[in-house]
């Protein structure tokens, strides 16, 4: 068992490092996509489905409060997926691009985290953000599903290079906590010197 164990630890070290090397343009050009977008009083929406979800509220949460150090809040929204109205989330299919298209503004993020690229109602929410003229940052994985399709030359992708659903997880999750960091040290660069 020990020895799976440090297979365990050596897969996501060899994981972490490949991203790394893949996607360190696409990380800058995320953070710097949402700084933008901050700095021009817009806000993010953030969402995923599954075990996604509750990364994409992480997500929203490390913006609203703070993620290392003190700082002013972000504005930023997780998407609910939970719908507590008269209605199931199955009589409405597109119940994350209801909420785009009701919170949605000309210059909004939408973060979605997809898990496998095929997702429909992140799909749906995607449509909904480029028909209000968002910007998309997509977590995605390499497999070419509709969502990546949908993107155009100003979204941003951050297309993981392993297909693991574990692996995936712990990728995304990294890869927001680098994003919240940059967003920080740029914004706030004092703090980054502390």
């Amino acid at each position: 068992m020990q020895e799976h164990i440090r297979q365990l630890f050596t897969e996501n070290i060899q994981t972490m490092i490949a991203t790394g090397e893949a996607l360190a343009e696409p990380i800058e050009s995320a953070a710097l996509t949402i700084v933008h977008a901050l700095i021009n009083d817009r806000k993010v929406l953030c969402c995923g489905e599954g075990a996604a979800r509750a990364l994409a509220s992480h997500f929203s949460q490390l913006l609203v409060d703070q993620f290392e150090t003190e700082r002013p809040c972000l504005p930023a929204l997780a998407l609910q997926t939970e719908l507590s109205g008269l209605q199931s989330a199955n009589q409405h299919q597109d119940y994350l691009a209801r909420q785009v298209r009701a919170l949605g503004q000309d210059g909004d993020i939408l973060l979605v985290l997809s898990l496998s690229g095929d997702e429909q109602n992140l799909i749906k929410a995607v449509e909904a953000a480029l028909t209000k003229d968002m910007t998309v940052v997509a977590l995605t994985v390499d497999n070419n599903g509709e969502l990546s399709g949908l993107l155009g030359n100003t979204d941003v992708e951050l297309r993981v290079p392993v297909h693991r659903p574990a692996r995936v997880f712990e990728c995304y999750a990294f890869l927001l906590h680098c994003v919240c960091e940059l967003i920080d040290n740029t914004l706030f660069p004092q703090q980054d010197e502390a």
